[in-house]
């Protein structure tokens, strides 16, 4: 009876084994058949991990992604994978046809998508902000309105679910220590008293000229109005006092009207910055080209034309007019 018993043990014992061993097998086979083969989805997509996101909300984004055809494909690559599958919060490109484990390791490293947002020279930051709440991969409020002039334009990266001011403030503090390296480097004998105050003059320059070459000699120009105390005389300081957006065009009679920017009636520079300057903007009032030049304006081919006399500069202003003219409509 007892070797009985033994043999009915060992058989028994023989049964789990081959069983585990078939389970085991079958598994290690679906493991390289479906964790490692490439997946049902022909297109990349996003897959979006919220904070606080289980498992079971997982898997359902990325059955709803087309990244699996099964729920029970997730929870048993989950079950393989063990600790060393710890979903992070985040949003993932899962490219195409990739695999469930190519799935699982970036969710796991955390490799959120990395977008990003370009700020173009001269945008105010009315048309930043405007910008920022436009857009749907961003959270929260704006908080504090930044002042106008203090935002650096470029290119920032920043992952989904980012707030809306923390980009701000990113793009704040980039202006600001850029800026003061600027400000240590700059020419001697400047008729600027504070960082501001170049700040200012760069943004009237950034829009009266997009042509990198006459930046500098737009801003000997200008420095060279101030240190002769005559009016800067600049018709985007008209424009932002009357319409900051900049969505008309000037009128003959914003010219006299009085605000705080219009520099066909006040002395010296506007209250405020009248967008975001460039750096290279910044760096034309901060080293501007020693000139005698005191007025410019288009010469109606997308440059400019420069003068140092009032009547070389009308001149100037006819041939301009005569080419309009000229200009096919």
């Amino acid at each position: 009876m007892a070797s009985r018993a033994v043999r009915y043990l060992i058989w028994s014992f023989a049964g789990i084994a081959v069983v585990a061993g078939l389970i085991t097998i079958g598994l290690w086979s679906w493991h390289a058949k479906v964790l490692q083969s490439p997946g049902p989805h022909s297109n990349d997509v996003f897959v979006v991990v919220g904070f606080g996101d289980g498992h079971t909300t997982i898997r359902q984004h990325l059955k709803r992604a087309g990244v699996i055809t099964e729920l029970f494909h997730y929870d048993l690559a989950k079950f393989l994978a063990g600790d060393s599958y710890l979903p992070k919060a985040g949003e993932y490109l899962i490219p195409a046809r990739a695999s469930l484990g190519v799935t699982l390791a970036l969710i796991h490293q955390g490799k959120s998508y990395q977008r990003r947002l370009t700020i173009v020279e001269g945008m105010t930051v009315a048309q930043i902000v405007g910008l920022l709440n436009d857009l749907s991969t961003l959270t929260g409020e704006v908080k504090s309105t930044p002042d106008e002039g203090s935002l650096l334009p470029e290119t920032y990266f920043f992952t989904y679910g980012t707030s809306r001011q923390a980009l701000l403030d990113r793009m704040q503090q980039k202006r600001e220590m850029e800026l003061i390296e600027a400000w240590l480097e700059r020419s001697a004998d400047l008729p600027l008293k504070t960082p501001q105050e170049a700040v200012i003059l760069a943004s009237i320059v950034e829009l009266e000229t997009g042509d990198s070459a006459d930046r500098r000699e737009v801003a000997g120009v200008f420095v060279n109005r101030l240190r002769s105390g005559m009016r800067l005389q600049s018709d985007p300081t008209v424009l932002y006092g009357v319409d900051s957006n900049n969505s008309r065009s000037i009128r003959k009679s914003d010219l006299k009207r009085r605000t705080a920017w219009n520099t066909y009636v006040i002395k010296g520079l506007p209250q405020t910055a009248i967008c975001n300057p460039s750096r290279e903007s910044i760096e034309a009032v901060l080293h501007p080209a020693k000139t005698k030049n005191m007025y410019f304006v288009s010469d109606g081919k997308g440059g400019l034309l420069f003068a140092k006399t009032l009547d070389a500069h009308n001149k100037n202003v006819q041939l301009f007019r005569q080419r309009q003219v000229a200009a096919p409509q």
